[in-house]
C-alpha cells in the first residue's frame, strides 16, 4: 500500500504533535541557529545534504525523486554523489502494517569533506552524519491514535571553517509520544496529549581537526529538554476553539577545559542552566461569511532560570590561568551589577488575529496578521560564562528583559487561468499565479549582541562580548510568482527583501539578508510510456549588503564578515521518472564557478566566527526506488 494512500493502520505515525496558533516555545534569537535542523522520518531519502554555506537548491530539483518517495509503497531507496566535496549520500525507509498499526524504520549516511571555493581554495568543511529513526503507530480504536518516535541524529569529525571550534563528536537524541482521541460522546471534539523529549551530547575542541593555534580549548556540553502538552478542541456555536496546556524543562551544561598553555577545567561555559516554563494557550476560529474567516489566539507563559554552578570556580592551572579564575556570578556581576541576582522569572503574554477574505470563485486571497509574540531569553543570552582573555570574554545578562514583538503582516494571492500548480494534474496551460507579502516588526526590548564600551547597565570597556535589550524594527516583503507556459514548460521567479535597523544605537541590525531572489524555468516531456524526463535551469543572485554591524569600536561587531558583494549563479538539472517508481536527477550547481559568500552566517555569533566561502562548480547526481 503506498504512502500517499494508507489504511488508518498504516499511515505514518505522527511525530510531533501540533503547534498553537501562538507557540512561543520555539522562537530563535536573531541570527544564527545552535543545532543543525531536523531531518524526520518522510525526509529521509529526499533532504538536501547540510550544506549551509551555499544556497539551498530549489524545489524543483527534488519534486520528481519526491513524487516518487510519496508515492512509494513499503520502501524507498536512495543514492546520490557530489563531485566538490566528494559528498556521498545514502538512505532507506520502510514500513510495514502490523494488526491495527505499522511500524517505520530509516537509515540516512551523509559523508562530506573538505571542498573547492569558486576561488579553487580549500574550504575545511566536513562531516559524518548518520542518522537513524524508528516509529510506530497503534490504533487501540477507531477514533484512537498512539504514536511513538525514537531518533539518533550522529555527527562525527563535522569541520566547521566558519567557527572557532570543531565538533568532533555531536549526539542528538529524539523520543516523543503522542495520543489522539476523537470522543465520540462528548463536549469535546478532540484530545491530543504529548511528551517530547530532547537531548544533545557533544565534544568540541580548535586542536583536533585543524592547525594549533596560540590557546587550546576543548568543549564538553550536554542538553536536554523535556516538554509536554495537553490539548483540547470544542466547538461553541460557529466557533472552533483550542485550549492547550504545556510545561517544559530545559537543562544546558557546557564546559570548557584548556589544553594549553593552561590546562584543566577553565570555563563553566553554560554552569548547568535550568529553565521551568509553563504555557496556557486559548485560540479559536470562526467563518465570518462565506468568503472571510478568523482566527485569534491568547498565550501566557511563566519562565523561572536559574544556573546552579554560578558559584564555583573553575579549577584551572598553569600559564595565564589568571583570565579564567572567576566564578560565572563574579562575572555577571563584574558586567551589569547584579548584585548577586542571577535567578529571573518573567511572565509573558502573547496574542495573535489572522483575518482573510477569499474571492467570490476562490481564485484570490487576502490575509491580515497581526500578532505580539514574546521571547524570554535563552540560556545563552542569559546564562554565558565564557572568561579568559577579553578577546574570547562571552557574557550573558541574567537582568534581561524578554523580546517583545509586534508584528503586522498584510499578503495577497491570485490565481489566473484555473491555475493549480506548476505541472499539477490538470493545470491548464497559460495558468499562473502571483502572491505578494509584506510585514514591519516593532521589537520592544531587542536582545542584541554587542561589546563592552560602559554603555547604560554596562560597568566594563574591555570589548567583551556581552547582551543588552534595545529597541529596534524588522521590515520585509516578498513577491513571487509560477506560470504555466505551456503543458511542457513552468517558471517560477521570487524576490525577497529585508531591513533592519536597532533604534536605540541608531545602527543597522546585524546579519541583515540583502535583496535576493531566483528565477527557475523547468521543460517536462514523455521520453516513454510512463516515464517523464526533465530538464531546467535556475538563476540565484543577491545583491550587495552594505548596512552592517561590523565594528567593534562603535558597534556590535556581530556582522564579523563586514558587508558582502553581490553575485549571480547559475545551475542546471535534468532528471527522469519512471512512473512512480524510480526517479534520478543530475546536473551542475554553481556552473559559472562564482567565488560568493552567503551574508547571513548559519551558526551563533561569537567572536571567533568569520565567514565562509561556498563551493564552486559542482557536478551532482541521485536516485530513487520504491518498493
Amino acid at each position: 500500500m503506498a504512502f500517499g494512500e494508507q489504511s488508518q493502520a498504516g499511515e505514518p505515525p505522527k511525530l510531533l504533535p501540533d503547534q498553537s496558533f501562538i507557540d512561543t516555545r520555539y522562537m530563535p534569537r536573531h541570527a544564527g541557529q545552535d543545532l543543525p535542523p531536523l531531518v524526520l522520518l518522510t525526509d529521509l531519502p529526499v533532504a538536501e545534504p547540510l550544506m549551509p554555506a551555499k544556497t539551498a537548491w530549489p524545489v524543483e530539483f527534488f519534486a520528481q525523486r519526491r513524487a516518487v518517495a510519496a508515492a512509494a509503497g513499503n520502501a524507498v531507496l536512495t543514492g546520490g554523489f557530489q563531485g566538490n566535496g566528494n559528498i556521498s549520500t545514502q538512505a532507506g525507509l520502510a514500513n510495514t502494517e502490523m494488526g491495527d498499526g505499522s511500524v517505520w524504520g530509516g537509515l540516512r549516511h551523509d559523508h562530506v569533506k573538505p571542498y573547492e571555493d569558486g576561488a579553487g581554495q580549500r574550504v575545511n568543511y566536513g562531516y559524518d552524519r548518520v542518522n537513524s529513526q524508528l516509529a510506530a503507530n497503534w490504533r487501540p480504536a477507531a477514533q484512537s491514535r498512539l504514536s511513538g518516535f525514537v531518533m539518533r541524529d550522529a555527527f562525527s569529525n563535522n569541520r566547521i571553517p566558519n567557527y572557532g571550534i570543531d565538533a568532533t563528536r555531536l549526539d542528538r537524541y529524539l523520543a516523543t509520544t503522542v495520543f489522539e482521541h476523537k470522543p465520540a460522546e462528548s463536549k469535546l471534539d478532540r484530545i491530543e496529549t504529548a511528551i517530547v523529549f530532547d537531548a544533545l551530547s557533544y565534544d568540541a575542541d580548535n586542536t583536533s581537526l585543524r592547525d594549533r593555534g596560540s590557546m587550546g580549548l576543548k568543549y564538553n556540553g550536554l542538553w536536554t529538554t523535556t516538554r509536554g502538552l495537553a490539548r483540547g478542541e470544542f466547538t461553541t456555536g460557529a466557533f472552533r476553539n483550542t485550549v492547550t496546556a504545556d510545561f517544559g524543562l530545559l537543562k544546558y551544561n557546557i564546559d570548557i577545559d584548556a589544553l594549553y598553555p593552561a590546562q584543566g577545567q577553565a570555563v563553566h561555559r553554560m554552569p548547568d542552566v535550568q529553565t521551568l516554563q509553563a504555557g496556557l494557550t486559548w485560540a479559536t476560529a470562526t467563518r465570518l461569511s462565506p468568503q472571510d474567516s478568523l482566527s485569534a489566539a491568547l498565550r501566557l507563559d511563566a519562565i523561572h532560570s536559574d544556573a546552579n554552578d554560578r558559584s564555583h570556580m573553575p579549577p584551572v592551572s598553569g600559564s595565564g590561568a589568571s583570565s579564567f579564575q572567576v566564578t560565572p556570578q563574579q562575572l555577571w556581576n563584574s558586567y551589569y551589577g547584579n548584585n548577586n541576582n542571577s535567578s529571573p522569572s518573567n511572565l509573558n503574554l502573547s496574542g495573535r488575529v489572522l483575518l482573510a477574505h477569499d474571492t467570490e470563485d476562490k481564485t484570490g486571497r487576502l490575509h491580515m496578521d497581526l500578532r505580539r509574540a514574546v521571547r524570554s531569553p535563552d540560556a545563552g543570552e542569559r546564562f554565558y560564562a565564557s572568561s579568559g582573555p577579553a578577546s574570547i570574554t562571552q557574557v550573558g545578562n541574567p537582568q534581561l528583559n524578554p523580546e517583545a514583538h509586534h508584528r503586522l503582516e498584510f499578503g495577497a494571492r491570485q490565481d489566473f487561468g484555473g491555475f493549480k500548480g506548476n505541472f499539477a494534474p490538470g493545470n491548464p496551460a497559460g495558468s499562473w499565479r502571483v502572491a505578494a507579502t509584506g510585514y514591519g516588526d516593532r521589537v520592544v526590548d531587542f536582545i542584541t549582541a554587542d561589546r563592552a564600551r560602559g554603555q547604560p547597565g554596562i560597568l566594563k570597556s574591555d570589548g567583551a562580548i556581552v547582551y543588552r535589550n534595545v529597541d529596534a524594527y524588522l521590515a520585509g516583503a516578498a513577491l513571487e510568482g509560477w506560470w504555466q507556459l505551456s503543458e511542457g514548460w513552468s517558471a517560477r521567479a521570487k524576490l525577497s527583501w529585508t531591513r533592519g535597523e536597532n533604534l536605540t544605537d541608531s545602527r543597522p541590525l546585524y546579519q541583515i539578508p540583502p535583496l535576493d531572489g531566483e528565477v527557475v524555468v523547468e521543460h517536462r516531456r514523455d521520453l516513454a510510456p510512463d516515464t517523464v524526463g526533465s530538464v531546467g535551469a535556475r538563476l540565484s543572485f543577491a545583491a550587495s549588503q552594505n548596512r552592517i554591524d561590523a565594528y567593534t569600536a562603535s558597534g556590535s561587531g556581530q556582522d564579523t564578515a563586514g558587508g558582502s558583494a553581490g553575485w549571480a549563479l547559475v545551475d542546471l538539472f535534468a532528471g527522469a521518472a519512471l512512473g512512480s517508481r524510480a526517479a534520478i536527477t543530475a546536473g551542475i550547481a554553481n556552473l559559472l564557478d562564482k567565488h560568493y559568500h552567503l551574508h547571513v552566517n548559519a551558526l551563533p555569533q561569537s567572536p571567533t566566527t568569520r565567514l565562509q566561502w561556498a563551493p564552486g562548480r559542482s557536478a551532482f547526481v541521485q536516485a530513487s526506488v520504491s518498493f
